[in-house]
């Protein structure tokens, strides 16, 4: 590569490093679109003065990808690797490893599993089984706790995370069913949330809803003007509100975004063997409670509302005992055997001939429930309709052995995935632990009783990120039923729910009473009836929002603050200039583009670069041109023994497929793991490290006489000399060069009171880094460019000639470096156009310092006013436990050393928060003060036409 060539390359992976301080470090890296509320919750999240929040958005809305935004911005704000502790359930740890290793490159670990960091984030799984089978939380070595489905979780998991959050620093909670207007579950969610107001409860025996209703009512007597502002209730509501830390998206929020619902039941009339099968299933329910045998009825009826096939292999469990449970199981034996036709299948097998016709492309989720039913409409499907079927069977039925659903729910499925099948026949495994949002219809021919099965499956298919997910994508939900059956009956009680049509999502707590209502209309028991279920689906989800009431603030709907700040990252310039790329600016675009282009410029002499598909998966593999020398490019993350360790990757998230695939295979058939190059992957960040090494020094002292291809933007300055400036224009403070040094341990003390100081130490540690992001956020590094254009004849003219020479590609032909010599230039011309430069270079930092001043100003009076309400929160339960050590004997030492030790955490929170206020009141005059051109440099440029050499 020629020294031309890796200036260039270094000064694109300088931009590289830069653009990751602007993607508030590199947060919105994800191998993901990045949708409204999404970029506001993570900013408000990584900007907040403490990061502890319940993500409770409803489902479908991307959780999962949130938390790992929030994961990889609190990562790249460390020199050491971020240690996050991950407890969600059994069932869905599988989901999870995927989305980690797909959308950010990082590879959960078991708990006590050796393995180096990814991202410069080291993931472990706390697992609910091992906590429940005696493993401790080791929160002192824990700095974010991720917990998926809290509410989900077994009581003593629940507890023992409690306790361990009280220390950890930074707590993101995740569920779509918070169940608030519960009060028990508001007391757990806050008890993570909000540790002080926990321990106030605590020491002074006083409800945490309670501490937490005080403390808003405190806070509204103590700032009430008389004058209604929108402003400082919102200020008010995220200082001192009861659910300041509760972030919810509703679905209504973004209609265009996620995908519409069409409900289309289909009841068909019962052939004489559908009427045969369930008549003979009741007469042997009827005969064996006669008969005092013991039998789940209700499974019964479902496995018999299945399929034929279903029922045929219950029959071979089902008991005999007397002449007349005989005679019933033979009944049923006889309805198998006439086979006298099944109206579900037929209308099934009609459906889809016609979907197929309408959108030859489209793939649909049939509902099976069961094995039986899975095989037999598989084959059905297949050999009467003619279509490729894929199907997941159940492996197994423990549930602790989930796991294995899910791994093997992917493999099963992989030619419904890639769209080689059109269908996909699924039992119940494939309900939980997998999106498949791909998928344009779910037909329920196997009708789930509950509620909540019905709401999971649609789940499945009714999520963000489908390709067309912008351009009105719909899906349609297509229960198919005999009329007049039980599952008839059960269809209108679920209509009345709302569940097919209603995209939000309720807690189990929620659907018992309909469950319990469909059951006892089912069997008959207790006096229930179909009108009865009817009336109580139709009261359903009445009084879901009732937490609300419990606060005098609520939550703040932010869908308007949301799109206004996507609108404002849409609209800002990529670090380093780009030549134009159609009339409508997109940042996004253009951060991948900076990918592509410094990708261009590695390729040149060290990359080998190829193109690949798989399926219909687009990507290429990387390795080096040649084996790299000594003193040439080397990758961290590529190994250079041969060409077989090349590493595949995709740029763009448009070619993401749905859902992302963790690897690829080649034609060899060699799998291999799918990178995406943006900021956290092994891949990308290589390659920018070893750039910028590459880098040779660039200085005034010497020119590059460069050949472009015909019509290349540079040669507009043919004849001359182009002098190019670059700086990197940043604020150096550094909140945790700050921290006090009397936090730190003092071996001499008394074990409570080295508590105290490492607890404070590390509240204060964790302050620095919040106040860091937040001050990031608002002032993230700016690469400044100029150029000058000079000749020996003509005097020194400034020239916007950055993009052009940044880029030395046009035409698919690459500018070439002719020679390397020294300036054409007198030595008073040099000077001049160097001084020119610096001169404009400090003339265009004016303004974005001004810009700086301004945002800061703009958000630190609520910031202070933010950390005040949290220092009194936290000084409050502070005083309440030494209130409470207090009362202990104090003739023993351990308590007297207890009293000294909460005193002293007493006192040195005081000075923390103190020094944290006074750091950010004087940061005004601080970045007036220290804002400055960092790495600095220049490069002479002359161009010429490649045919003239």
């Amino acid at each position: 590569m020629s020294d031309f060539d890796r200036v260039l390359a270094g000064l694109h992976a300088e931009g590289r490093l830069v653009d990751k301080m602007q993607t508030l470090r590199g947060a919105y890296a994800v191998a993901a679109e990045a949708y409204p509320h999404q970029i506001d919750s993570v900013h408000r999240m990584l900007t907040a003065p403490t990061c502890r929040f319940l993500l409770a958005d409803e489902v479908g809305l991307g959780k999962t990808v949130q938390a790992i935004m929030v994961m990889k911005g609190l990562a790249a704000s460390r020199t050491e690797p971020l240690a996050v502790a991950l407890t969600v359930p059994d069932d869905l740890v599988a989901q999870w490893e995927e989305e980690l290793l797909c959308r950010s490159d990082v590879v959960a670990l078991d708990n006590g599993e050796a393995g180096a960091s990814s991202g410069n984030v080291v993931i472990r799984l706390l697992r609910p089984s091992k906590l429940l089978a005696g493993a401790k939380i080791a929160s002192s070595r824990i700095d974010l706790l991720l917990v998926d489905e809290f509410t989900r979780l077994q009581v003593q998991v629940r507890r023992e995370l409690i306790s361990a959050a009280r220390s950890i620093p930074n707590v993101v909670v995740m569920t779509a069913t918070p169940a608030l207007h519960l009060a028990a579950n508001r007391r757990e969610l806050f008890a993570l949330l909000e540790p002080e107001a926990a321990d106030e409860a605590n020491a002074t025996g006083v409800d945490i809803l309670k501490v937490l209703r005080d403390r808003e009512t405190d806070a509204l007597a103590q700032n009430d003007t008389g004058i209604p502002d929108v402003g400082r209730e919102r200020l008010l509501a995220s200082s001192y509100g009861m659910y300041r830390r509760v972030i919810r998206t509703a679905r209504s929020d973004y209609p265009g975004v996620l995908p519409r619902r069409r409900y289309q039941p289909f009841r068909v009339k019962p052939t004489d063997g559908d009427v045969a099968r369930a008549r003979a299933t009741r007469h042997y329910i009827e005969a064996a409670r006669r008969a005092g045998v013991e039998l789940r009825a209700e499974a019964l009826l479902q496995v018999s509302g299945r399929s034929p096939q279903s029922l045929r292999d219950r029959l071979s469990t089902l008991k005999r005992g007397s002449g007349e449970l005989t005679a019933a199981w033979r009944g049923i034996d006889s309805s198998l055997r006439d086979e006298w036709g099944d109206a579900k299948l037929d209308a099934l097998i009609d459906h889809l001939r016609l979907a197929r016709v309408k959108r030859p492309d489209g793939r649909i989720v049939v509902v099976a429930e069961d094995n039986p039913t899975t095989d037999y409409l598989r084959d059905a499907i297949e050999k009467l309709g003619g279509i490729r079927t894929a199907r997941k069977r159940r492996t197994v039925s423990s549930a602790d052995e989930l796991d294995s659903h899910i791994v093997s729910l992917k493999d099963a499925m992989d030619d419904f995935i890639s769209g080689e099948a059109a269908v996909l026949v699924a039992t119940d495994a494939a309900k939980e632990g997998h999106n498949l949002q791909f998928a344009d219809e779910i037909v329920f021919f196997a009708l789930p009783w509950s509620p909540m099965d019905i709401q999971q499956w649609i789940g499945r298919i009714d999520r963000l990120g489908a390709r067309d997910a912008l351009s009105g994508r719909t899906i349609t939900i297509t229960p198919i039923v005999t009329e007049g059956s039980i599952e008839d009956n059960i269809l209108r009680v679920l209509e009345e729910s709302g569940v097919f049509e209603r995209s939000e999502v309720f807690d189990e707590a929620e659907w018992r009473e309909i469950n319990k209502a469909i059951d006892a209309a089912a069997s008959g028991r207790g006096g229930g009836s179909w009108s009865a279920a009817s009336r109580e689906a139709a009261t359903f989800g009445g009084h879901r929002d009732d937490w609300m009431a419990d606060s005098a603030f609520g939550l703040t709907r932010r869908n308007r603050i949301a799109m206004e700040r996507l609108e404002e990252l849409r609209q800002r310039s990529y670090v380093l200039p780009l030549a134009a790329a159609g009339s409508h600016r997109n940042w996004f675009r253009d951060r991948e583009r900076g990918v592509e282009l410094m990708i261009r410029l590695a390729r040149q002499d060290y990359l080998d670069v190829r193109n690949q598909k798989d399926r219909d998966q687009k990507f290429r593999t990387v390795w080096y041109k040649t084996k790299p020398a000594e003193d040439g490019l080397s990758i961290a993350d590529l190994d250079p023994r041969s060409s077989g360790h090349r590493k595949a990757f995709i740029t763009r998230r448009t070619d993401l497929d749905f859902p992302p695939r963790p690897s690829v295979k080649e034609g060899d058939g060699r799998s291999r793991k799918l990178h995406f190059l943006d900021h956290g992957d092994a891949l990308h960040d290589g390659l920018v490290k070893s750039l910028v090494q590459l880098a040779p020094p660039a200085d005034v002292s010497s020119e590059f006489v460069v050949a472009y291809g015909a019509d290349h933007p540079a040669l507009a300055w043919e004849g001359k000399s182009v002098l190019l400036a670059w700086g990197r224009l940043e604020v150096p403070i550094r909140f945790l060069r700050d921290i006090s040094g009397e936090f730190d341990p003092d071996s001499s003390l008394s074990k409570p009171e080295q508590d105290a100081r490492l607890a404070v130490l590390r509240m204060a540690v964790t302050h620095g880094h919040a106040d860091q992001r937040w001050l990031d956020s608002c002032c993230p590094p700016e690469i400044l460019l100029s150029t000058v254009a000079a000749s020996r004849e003509d005097g020194i003219q400034s020239v916007k000639a950055a993009a052009a020479i940044l880029d030395p590609f046009h035409d698919k032909q690459a500018a070439r470096l002719v020679t390397r010599r020294r300036p054409q230039l007198p030595d008073d011309k040099i000077k001049a156009a160097r001084d020119a430069l610096r001169l404009e270079m400090r003339k265009n930092a004016e303004p974005v310092l001004r810009r700086f001043l301004k945002t800061v100003r703009s958000s630190l009076a609520d910031r202070i006013f933010e950390i005040e309400a949290d220092k009194q929160a936290h000084l409050k339960a502070l005083a309440a436990i030494v209130q409470s050590t207090a009362a202990l004997d104090q003739n023993y030492e351990f308590n007297r050393a207890a009293s000294r030790g909460t005193q002293l955490h007493l006192a040195l929170a005081e000075r923390a928060f103190d020094d944290r206020l006074e750091r950010l009141k004087s940061i005004e005059d601080n970045m007036k003060n220290s804002t400055q051109f960092t790495k600095t440099g220049y490069i002479w440029v002359a161009p010429r036409t490649k045919d003239d050499f």
